[in-house]
Formats: C-alpha cells, structure tokens, sequence
C-alpha cells in the first residue's frame, strides 16, 4: 500500500510535536510506564519537638542521572540562631535519619547524616539561623517515583 505525500507528512509533522512536546519527561521504567518530570524538585518538611529540640527541617530532592540528590536544611522554630539554642551540643553530637516511605508508608529507604558535618548558613546580620547539608547517592528510579514522604528522625543525643 502507498502512503500518500499528504499523509505522509501529516505523520511526520504529529511525530515531531510529540517529540518536542515530551522534552520536559523522560520514561523510567518502560515495564511500568512510569514516567517523572525532569528536573521536577520535591519538598517535605517536618518539625522535631523531642528532646528539647525546637527545629524544623526541609528535605528537597531531585532526581538526576541515575542519582538521588537531596538537600536537608535545620532552623529553629522560634528564629534563634540554631548555635545558640540550648539544643545544639546534643545535637551536633548525633545524627539525622531521613527515612522515605511510599504511599501506605511501607519504608523504602534509609539514610544517617551525621549533624557535626553540616554547614551553617548566615544571614545578612551575620548569624548562623539555619544548618544543612545536601549529598547524593545511587537510587533506582522507580524507587524514587515511589516516594510519597520523607521524615526526618534523630539518633544519638
């Protein structure tokens, strides 16, 4: 059968907008047909009021070539800066525990931050109001798309 030029470039034109228009995704897991957004940023935050603590944190994520980058970020819920706060021996003396869950909260994942190792961020008056960190590891895809929430636990102090 012959395909008539007409059609012929209909077809071609349709294949090209649809390629075009699916630059802003990729597929992940053809099995699944998965799909996530590229570049697409993820937030959870929490707030940790246990021993002593007054802190809330931000996880942001993002995944990227095969990899789970992620950015924790601690400040005090009364706007102390975060050294001075009576908390922040202890604290710095332990570590976080960012555990990821899928949607029935079926544990995916786990990962230990040692809080001695974050940075301290300054404000234009020179005081330390937030600490964080940010890593990345090695993590399937599906798995990430799995993700529903990350809490941020403590150990150590």
């Amino acid at each position: 059968m012959k395909i008539r030029q007409p059609n012929k470039f209909l077809m071609i034109t349709i294949s090209l907008l649809v390629l075009v228009g699916c630059d802003n995704y990729e597929f992940v897991n053809t099995d699944e047909y998965l799909v996530v957004k590229k570049d697409e940023t993820k937030e959870y935050s929490n707030e940790m009021t246990w021993k002593g603590l007054n802190i809330s944190s931000t996880v942001k994520t993002k995944y990227i070539d095969g990899k789970f980058h992620y950015r924790v970020v601690l400040k005090d819920l009364d706007g102390v800066p975060v050294p001075e706060t009576d908390y922040y021996e202890n604290l710095n003396k332990g570590s976080l525990i960012l555990t990821f869950y899928d949607i029935d909260r079926f544990e995916l994942h786990k990962i230990n931050i040692s809080v001695a190792s974050f940075t301290h961020y300054y404000d234009e008056d020179n005081l330390v109001t937030r600490i964080g960190t940010q890593n990345s590891e090695n993590f399937s895809e599906s798995k990430y798309l799995k993700v529903d929430d990350i809490t941020v636990g403590t150990r150590g102090f």
